[in-house]
Formats: structure tokens, C-alpha cells, sequence
């Protein structure tokens, strides 16, 4: 009988150790950073006039859907005669655009550039696919998106004039990256590789211009050395890094939260950042699913992401930090921080604040943060995770109960 107790005290604390986990993520921010829920897409508007045929302009919109698949682009056509109080009608004024049909991409986080203007609908369903190459392609994006598909991440650095600051933040970045690798045994899951450089020197800025645009840059801003960090599906987190704030410890700090535990209190409306344009391709796809050792767009996986975000963002999903519109801001209330949380200025708004505000910090109570409009989720993947976390709970409480009866019979 005392064998028969014993064994049973056993078998249930084993059960409550192997509950208990199911409070903890699955998940490391570099995976999570996998997955598009499709909150942060770039815009492409396609500007026609009124009395363009029903039938041109569903040509075109085949065409442009076509040359937009698999990538983080919407495409919209916009009637510029039609509905003067469309939102999308502002980045016509705002780039002095005269000419119809034009076509105008807007970025998750405000900015916008022409894309074609000034030729024909039935012109620019020829040309507007060649124009989206250019705007979805270039040498430094697919070197990103390689390293961040197989790897930690990776750090862009963009050279300034002057070769003495090149050469300091090259070291500073190599610093940063050495002290990752240092610890990749350390981590909360494994990661196979380390961060990788990725460097755009002054005579590639020109070409790649979309992807300093995508970060609030022109060719001609670079006066200095610029870095920035990619994970995931081509991510930039945390803000914009120039001249001397390329510091190793700066760079350390930030890097770490690639590797850290999804759940560790980190704000997912920051970690969701904004995508670089580009394709992700099945080949990319492979890749990650090989590094990771499964499909993050496997349904199920991709439903307890989707989860882990939303409970992450209290419930809401965040579209950017400057989206164009279709958002409302609400107050939410306050909540307790976990002790792992990173402060980067405006939580909101990291990818625009200082470099200089990034450090790690104990919990603390934040004041209420305005959000964006929730995405409708299907509601299972919604309460998937909490259902999970339900049943784990209630697992750890009967193996608690049955370890008290037991060691109580024991006694009597």
C-alpha cells in the first residue's frame, strides 16, 4: 500500500512539472516574427479616372494581384473622380500628381513614394509589374531575407562618407553580434546561428532606395553611418541607429530580445515590426521551416501565434505606427509588466525613437497606451491558446489536490 502511495506521488508531481510549462510560450520572438497576420501591409493605390471601363479596371487589378503574390503589398484601385473624401486621395495632392491613372505605394508607417504616373491603364498593366520588381527586389533585401530565414537575425548597416565612422560602427556591430553568440546556448530555445551583417555601401544606396525608404530614408539622408535590425520574415525592430548611437551595448540590449522567450512581458505591438516590401517565396518559406524544425504557417502553429500576439497587445493588433487609415485610437487600462520588458521611448512608435532610449528595465506599471483597431481573428484561433493555458491550469490543480489526499492518507 505505501509502495502503491508512494508511486502515485510520483507519477502526479511528474504530471504537475510536465502542466506546468503550459504557462510559458513555446515560442521565441525570432519565430513568432515568422508569421504575417496580415495587420502591416504597404498600400499600392492605383489611381484610374471615373469613366475607365469596368473591364480595364478589372484587367488590371488581375495583373497587379498577380505580380503581387506572396508579398506584403495590397493592391486597391482608387477612382480619383468617384469619391472625393477618399483617404487614399490625399498622396495624390501630396505629391503633386496631375496626371491619371498614377500609382502611389504607402508604407505601414506613413510614408509614401509614386510609383508609375502619367501613361495609360491600358500602358500600365504592362508597366506596372515591371515598376513592382523593383519595388519588391533589390541585392540588400535578399541578403536580409536569406539571413533572417536560417539564422538570429541580421543587422543592416548603411556607410556614410566617411570611412574612419564606417569602420567604428562595423566594430561596434561585430561586438554586439560576438556577445550574441557567446550565449546562444543560454537561450530560452536554440538557435543554430548567430546575427549576420548585412552592408549597403555608398555607391549601392541609390539601388537600394525603396528599402531606405521603407526605413524613412533617402539616399541623400545618409550623411552618416545608419543600422538597423531585421528578424523574422524581414522585420525591423527597434529604432534607427546613426552615428554614434551604433554602440555595441545598444546594439547587445536589442539584439537579446530576438532570442527571448515570446511571452517575457515584451509589448507584441512593438515586436510586430514593420516588414521590409518584398516577396517571401516558398523557397524562403523552406528555409525556415528547415531552421526551425516546423512550418510556422502550418494552421495550428500559425493559430497559437496569432494567440500568443493578440493576448500580447491586450487583445488588439496593431497596425503600424503611422498607418495611412481604417484605425481608430482607444485607451486601454493599465497592466502589470513582466520583469523581461525593453523600453524604447513610445512603445508604440519604436521603429522612429531614439537609439539612445533603448535599454533594458525592471518591470514597471505603464500608463494606459492608445492601440489600434482589433483584427477580426477567426474564434477558434482567438481562444485556442487560452484554452490551452485552461486545461494546463486545471491539470496542475488536480495533480496539487491528489498529492495533498495522498500524503494525508499516508499520515492517518
Amino acid at each position: 500500500m505505501i509502495k502503491l502511495r508512494f508511486s502515485l506521488i510520483v507519477i502526479w508531481c511528474g504530471l504537475l512539472l510536465h502542466a506546468w510549462p503550459a504557462y510559458g510560450c513555446r515560442y521565441n520572438v525570432r519565430e513568432v516574427g515568422f508569421i504575417d497576420i496580415g495587420i502591416e501591409p504597404y498600400h499600392l493605390f492605383g489611381y484610374v479616372a471615373d469613366d475607365t471601363p469596368a473591364q480595364v479596371v478589372t484587367d488590371l487589378q488581375n495583373a497587379v494581384e498577380v505580380a503581387l503574390f506572396n508579398t506584403n503589398i495590397r493592391f486597391e484601385v482608387v477612382s480619383a473622380d468617384a469619391d472625393a473624401n477618399h483617404p487614399a486621395l490625399s498622396y495624390l495632392a501630396g505629391h503633386k500628381i496631375t496626371e491619371i491613372p498614377a500609382v502611389v505605394l504607402v508604407s505601414p508607417d506613413g510614408q509614401s513614394r509614386p510609383v508609375v504616373t502619367g501613361t495609360g491603364v491600358d500602358s500600365l498593366k504592362t508597366a506596372l509589374p515591371a515598376a513592382l520588381e523593383t519595388i519588391l527586389d533589390s541585392p540588400a533585401r535578399q541578403e536580409l531575407l536569406a539571413k533572417t530565414a536560417e539564422g538570429y537575425g541580421a543587422v543592416l548597416l548603411m556607410e556614410g562618407p566617411d570611412a574612419e565612422g564606417n569602420a567604428e560602427a562595423r566594430t561596434a556591430i561585430t561586438t554586439a553580434m560576438g556577445r550574441i553568440e557567446e550565449q546562444l546556448e543560454f537561450l530560452p530555445k536554440p538557435i543554430a546561428h548567430g546575427p549576420e551583417l548585412v552592408v549597403v555601401d555608398r555607391q549601392s544606396l541609390r539601388r537600394e532606395e525603396v528599402l531606405l525608404w521603407s526605413l524613412g530614408l533617402e539616399p541623400e539622408d545618409v550623411n552618416a553611418p545608419h543600422a538597423a535590425m531585421f528578424y523574422g520574415r524581414g522585420r525591423w525592430i527597434g529604432p534607427l541607429f546613426k552615428g554614434q548611437q551604433i554602440h555595441e551595448d545598444h546594439l547587445t540590449e536589442l539584439l537579446f530580445v530576438i532570442g527571448a522567450d515570446c511571452e517575457c512581458g515584451i509589448d507584441h505591438r512593438w515586436l510586430q515590426g514593420t516588414m521590409v516590401p518584398a516577396r517571401w517565396d516558398e523557397a524562403l518559406q523552406a528555409k525556415v521551416a528547415e531552421s526551425l524544425g516546423f512550418d510556422p504557417e502550418n494552421p495550428m502553429i500559425k493559430m497559437e501565434m496569432i494567440s500568443i500576439i493578440r493576448r500580447g497587445m491586450g487583445g488588439y493588433a496593431y497596425a503600424g505606427a503611422g498607418a495611412p487609415f481604417g484605425y481608430r485610437e482607444m485607451e486601454v487600462g493599465e497592466e502589470i509588466a513582466d520583469p523581461c520588458v525593453v523600453e524604447v521611448g513610445s512603445v508604440a512608435d519604436a521603429n522612429v525613437a531614439s537609439a539612445e532610449d533603448v535599454s533594458l528595465v525592471p518591470a514597471a506599471r505603464p500608463q494606459p497606451a492608445a492601440v489600434r483597431e482589433p483584427v477580426i481573428l477567426d474564434d477558434d484561433g482567438s481562444e485556442m491558446g487560452l484554452l490551452a493555458a485552461s486545461l494546463g491550469g486545471m491539470l496542475v490543480l488536480v495533480g496539487i489536490a491528489s498529492c495533498v489526499i495522498i500524503l494525508r492518507a499516508k499520515k492517518a
